[in-house]
């Protein structure tokens, strides 16, 4: 166990030596393990230990065997006490979840604090083929048939090699003591309702079930290497980004046989869900698909003429107008409008500078979103035209007309910021004194 343990430190580079490692130390047979394995090969290691407060006398009895372990080597050990329940209200989480982001925020301070090189979990091979599973049954790409990564930032878990029996052979054979968590027993919990339950039974049908799945879970992760290689060079080729805003040419993705595993690749990461993906696919092939709009908690997609559009969701402002007094207002807007005044004006075809006649009236300045009934003379027009049709004219997206601001004296529209100014603020042979107006 020791010599396989070195080795896959050694051939997958996880840490060296010399470095100062954090071990993530519940007093369970698996951490105890990992920590006599890397105590007995030489590294640097200091324990931290979590109380959750949830088994009463069990966590508290649970703590003093982790301290109790830690003093006999001796090494440094670290503990706190959470208020998981507290924070899982909180935060709307669940218990488990609760629990595990407790237990990283707490491991990222400690990193920060004593410069840890990294932190290391026991996680081992069941717990990688547990974690297939449920992404099986959740919902997954091939991403998620690859189980745990051995190193993931600063999280490694060198005992990935190992199964479950080996690990309990081992602390068998070295007469190490451990504590049994109770709440491990409880098959209400997803994952050790498939632990106790579902692996049982698979290893009826197939009694090396650990090791065919390592080695399913070795080739998943080829195979997904693979098809990100393949997705990252078609994301050349059919999409790029503007903005802050992803666009995906229409065309040339409904020509791809694999369409809706690209759009997986490209579009998982911002948490859109594979049904949505799915009905996206079937929104392309069909006659009327300009306008359809997805969701997802952290971005918003609409099928516009040509592109797919994605773009984060924009938290809107509880304001709706922006009142400039002066060309010296320094208050805080929406956008960075900039003035400069000039007595010999320099015109450029920038669209994000306009130059006014700046006369005594022109403040204060309204700086506000367009609304339905907007009207301005557009430069260089004789007449009016709605702003709706003027953004139709020039082709908006609907993520583009949203993010547009309209800045007006006196109730009148005198520049669609970024786009066009109205021919009514233009220079004439009278005008004496420059505004320069622009936008960062």
């Amino acid at each position: 166990m020791i010599k396989q343990f070195e080795i896959n430190i050694t051939k997958n580079k996880l840490f060296r030596k010399t470095d100062k490692l954090l071990v993530a130390f519940s007093g369970g047979i698996d951490s105890v393990v990992l920590t006599d394995l890397l105590y007995k090969c030489g590294y640097t290691i200091e324990l931290a230990h979590c109380n959750f407060q949830l088994r009463g006398k069990e966590a508290n009895d649970d703590t003093k065997f982790c301290e109790n372990f830690a003093n006999s080597l001796p090494m440094p050990i670290h503990v706190s006490y959470f208020d998981t329940k507290a924070y899982a209200v909180e935060h709307k989480l669940s218990i488990q979840m609760a629990a595990r982001e407790l237990r990283y925020h707490w491991f990222n301070e400690l990193i920060e604090r004593n410069n840890y090189a990294a932190i290391i979990t026991a996680h081992h091979a069941n717990d990688a083929i547990e974690t297939l599973l449920v992404n099986l049954i959740r919902g997954t790409g091939i991403k998620g048939l690859q189980g745990i990564p051995l190193k993931q930032n600063k999280v490694v878990r060198p005992l990935l090699f190992a199964t479950k029996d080996e690990i309990k052979l081992y602390a068998i054979k070295n007469n190490l003591a451990y504590r049994e968590d109770s709440s491990n027993q409880e098959v209400k919990y997803k994952r050790n309702f498939i632990r106790h339950q579902i692996i049982p039974r698979l290893k009826e049908l197939n009694p090396a079930l650990e090791e065919t799945f390592t080695t399913s879970i070795h080739f998943f992760k080829q195979s997904s290497e693979i098809v990100k290689q393949f997705a990252d060079l078609k994301f050349e080729q059919i999409c790029h980004e503007k903005d802050n805003q992803l666009y995906i040419d229409i065309n040339l993705l409904i020509a791809e046989p694999q369409k809706e595993t690209l759009l997986f690749e490209w579009l998982q990461l911002k948490k859109f869900k594979t049904s949505q993906i799915r009905q996206l696919c079937e929104v392309l092939v069909s006659e009327k698909n300009t306008g359809k709009q997805f969701s997802s908690p952290t971005h918003q997609l609409i099928v516009d003429r040509k592109f797919i559009i994605v773009q984060p969701i924009i938290e809107k402002s509880l304001e709706n107008e922006f009142i400039i007094d002066s060309i010296d207002d320094l208050k805080q807007l929406p956008i960075q409008i900039n003035f400069e005044e000039t007595n010999q004006p320099e015109f450029s075809n920038n669209k994000t500078e306009i130059i006014v006649d700046y006369h005594d009236e022109l403040f204060p300045l309204i700086l506000r979103k367009w609304k339905t009934g907007d009207k301005f003379k557009p430069l260089g027009l004789n007449g009016f035209k709605k702003l709706s049709d003027f953004f139709k004219d020039i082709k908006l997206s609907r993520f583009e007309k949203e993010s547009t601001w309209i800045l007006e004296s006196k109730k009148q529209i005198i520049w669609v910021v970024g786009y066009r100014m109205d021919d009514r603020c233009k220079l004439t042979d009278t005008s004496n004194r420059f505004l320069k107006i622009f936008v960062k």
